[in-house]
């Protein structure tokens, strides 16, 4: 009897089991309720190996998304999902993530984003028109994202690069060098610092409230010896400088 039993608790489990690896990973995402900034495209596959074609998150396009989830993580119902997107070949962002989601929080680690500093640029509020050259990399080791009453930055460890920067405006070409920017968490928002140490003399805090989705951010331009040439001319469409020769930054 005992045999008997076990045997039809195997062959419950392996069916079960079955029945998740083949269930179409369209099925479970046409029962989810997403964010109406969020849109997908072309979903196909499984829940463990699933793949969508196109993800758009407030005009932003996200593609070729491919997921594997690892099966033993659900035994600890944190599920583990490695996640690839984008390739050389296609626009937008390229990299990749590892995400734990749990029932208070999800974590992702490894994370490497890859992206075209002309695609940021064209969405931030900028003094002149310009387009940025190169691509901004971003590394983070580990996010940490509360989500209680309303999401919270927990843990951020990170930076941003823009190497080799550059940017075409007033009809000129304009080497800027390297940007680094520290990512960290402060008071629940997603924080990151730019690192004073560019040729523009840039010092700037960005902050994302993620409770409100809002991002902000303040510093100052502080023109030295590096400072383009180019770019001094344009300097009184950012206003007037303070007693310490820097230019105030907001948004």
């Amino acid at each position: 009897m005992k045999k008997w039993f076990a045997f039809t608790a195997i062959f419950l489990s392996s069916y079960m089991a079955f029945l998740l690896a083949s269930t179409p990973l369209a099925l479970v995402i046409n029962n989810i309720k997403l964010p109406k900034n969020i849109v997908l495209q072309g979903v196909s596959g499984s829940i463990w190996h699933g793949e969508v074609v196109k993800v758009t998150i407030n005009n932003n396009a996200v593609e070729k998304v491919k997921t594997t989830v690892s099966f033993w993580s659900l035994f600890s119902l944190a599920p583990n999902v490695q996640v690839t997107f984008g390739d050389a070949m296609s626009s937008g962002p390229e990299g990749k993530l590892s995400l734990v989601v749990s029932s208070e929080q999800f974590t992702l680690t490894d994370v490497e984003l890859f992206m075209s500093a002309n695609d940021i640029a064209r969405q931030l509020p900028l003094p002149i028109p310009l387009s940025a050259q190169g691509n901004v990399e971003l590394f983070l080791s580990e996010l940490v994202i509360a989500t209680g009453d309303q999401l919270s930055c927990s843990k951020a460890a990170g930076e941003v690069l823009w190497s080799r920067a550059g940017v075409v405006a007033l009809e000129q070409n304009i080497k800027l060098g390297k940007f680094t920017t520290e990512i960290s968490c402060d008071e629940g928002n997603l924080f990151a610092k730019v690192s004073p140490k560019n040729n523009l003399g840039l010092s700037f805090d960005g902050v994302l409230a993620l409770a409100t989705q809002k991002v902000s951010g303040k510093g100052y331009l502080k023109p030295g010896a590096k400072f383009p040439s180019q770019l001094r001319t344009a300097l009184s469409f950012i206003g007037r400088p303070d007693n310490q020769g820097r230019y105030q930054l907001r948004f």
